[in-house]
C-alpha cells in the first residue's frame, strides 16, 4: 500500500494531526504534510468529506482557520504558544 493510502486508511479511523501521522509512519512533518495535502485532494476526489477541526489556543481559545493543517507558532490573539493541533479525518459520503 502507497503512503498517501495509508494516509487515507489511517485519517478514516479517527483524526489526526499532522505531528502523529508523521510519527505513526516514521515522516518528517514537511514530508507527512505533503503526502497529506495530496492524499486529501484524492480523497475528496474519490467522495471521501475532508473534516478539520481547527488549531486552537489553549489560553484564550482563539480559533485558527480550517485551511491550516499545521500547528501555528503563535497565538495572534493573546501571543501564546500553548496551541491545540489542527485535527483532520475523512468519512465516506
Amino acid at each position: 500500500m502507497t503512503r498517501r493510502r495509508e494516509l487515507i486508511a489511517l485519517l478514516s479511523h479517527e483524526p489526526r494531526s499532522v505531528s502523529s501521522i508523521a510519527r505513526e509512519m516514521g515522516l518528517g512533518r514537511g514530508d507527512a504534510e505533503e503526502d497529506l495535502r495530496h492524499a486529501l485532494r484524492s480523497a475528496a476526489a474519490q467522495g471521501h468529506r475532508v473534516t478539520v477541526l481547527p488549531a486552537r489556543c489553549k489560553d484564550c481559545g482563539f480559533v485558527f482557520d480550517e485551511v491550516r493543517l499545521t500547528k501555528p507558532g503563535r497565538c495572534p490573539s493573546c501571543k501564546g504558544s500553548r496551541l491545540f493541533e489542527p485535527q483532520i479525518r475523512l468519512d465516506y459520503s
